[in-house]
């Protein structure tokens, strides 16, 4: 019985033993892969994939108190200050991975804020008045991820962030505005030219946009607007207002308006124009975001008609000595 037992014993560990039985640790499986790179996207450290920069948090700042809530006079011609109110922070999630080669993994992530979009109106010296309209806007990104070592067996198993692409944000259920081309010049030499965010991949760190401080740097758009109900409020053509954020991290956001510059002849898309000069210190990944905003949402407090309605290109840039 005993000599039975051993033999059995025998035969068990040698079919362990035999080839294509023991699992190779240092080959993954698939899904083991895309938990990892799935993981690594959701990072919210990862600066390359900062989508926040379209509130800084200050509408509700600018006035230690106002006057009155709600209703104002359409359209609203003496708008003070305006811009959105995010009332959580929200998470970025995965809406797709696609494995697209045995060391390449492709993910695709959105971020929806979620809020309120602030208008302060002052009609007169002695009266401030305070509207508000719902507020959902989504950005989304693609980054790829490829695996530099793939006989690491820890950590990451060698997975690295390679590329990223713009940032695409859009109003939710509709925005009427579409971004067409985005051109940036700097001073220093830079000079390049966006028209697909989402197709548009940067190697990381070598396609990233480098600026000095004291740099200026020119950012010049065009968009076209298919609202049905345009708002001209200077009597100039412009149904839009278009904002540059800049400078924008976790520590640091800044933003002013763009000049509208008029219509291109040959698309006869609207073209705004602005400028800003570097003054972040070095070394620390920063983002631009141009703001397109429907003039509907800022000068007409009917949120029926006039929704909240915008759409925002970004691009990372790092300031250098």
């Amino acid at each position: 019985m005993k000599r039975l037992i051993g033999l059995m014993a025998t035969i068990l560990l040698s079919m362990l033993l035999m080839p294509g039985c023991e699992k190779d640790s240092s080959q993954p499986l698939a899904e083991d892969d895309e938990s990892i790179v799935t993981q690594m996207a959701q990072e919210e450290d990862d600066e390359y994939l900062f989508d926040e920069g379209i509130d800084d948090g200050s509408e509700d700042n600018m006035y230690d108190g106002y006057s009155s809530f709600g209703k104002v006079f359409t359209p609203i011609d003496s708008v003070k200050r305006f811009g959105r109110k995010v009332l959580q922070r929200p998470r970025r999630v995965i809406t797709d991975v696609q494995r697209i080669g045995p060391d390449t993994i492709r993910v695709f992530t959105a971020r929806e804020f979620v809020g309120q979009f602030v208008i302060f109106s002052k009609p007169d010296d002695s009266t401030v008045v305070r509207y508000t309209k719902p507020l959902r806007h989504v950005v989304r990104r693609v980054a790829l991820y490829v695996r530099r070592n793939p006989n690491e067996v820890t950590g990451r198993r060698g997975w690295e962030l390679a590329e990223v692409s713009l940032g695409q944000g859009n109003s939710v259920p509709m925005a009427t505005i579409q971004i067409k081309e985005i051109t940036i010049t700097g001073s220093g030499g830079v000079s390049v030219v966006y028209t697909n965010p989402l197709h548009t991949m940067l190697s990381v760190p070598d396609d990233i946009l480098l600026f000095s401080p004291g740099e200026t740097v020119t950012v010049q758009v065009k968009l076209s607007n298919s609202t049905l109900n345009p708002v001209d409020p200077l009597g100039n053509g412009s149904t839009e207002t278009v904002l540059l954020h800049f400078g924008v991290n976790r520590q640091h956001h800044a933003r002013k308006r763009f000049e509208y510059v008029g219509v291109d002849p040959v698309t006869g898309d609207q073209v705004y124009e602005g400028s800003w000069t570097i003054g972040q210190q070095p070394f620390r990944l920063r983002h631009a975001v141009v703001d397109a905003i429907d003039n509907g949402t800022i000068f007409d407090d009917d949120a029926t008609t006039y929704p909240y309605n915008s759409t925002t290109w970004s691009a990372p840039y790092r300031v250098i000595p």
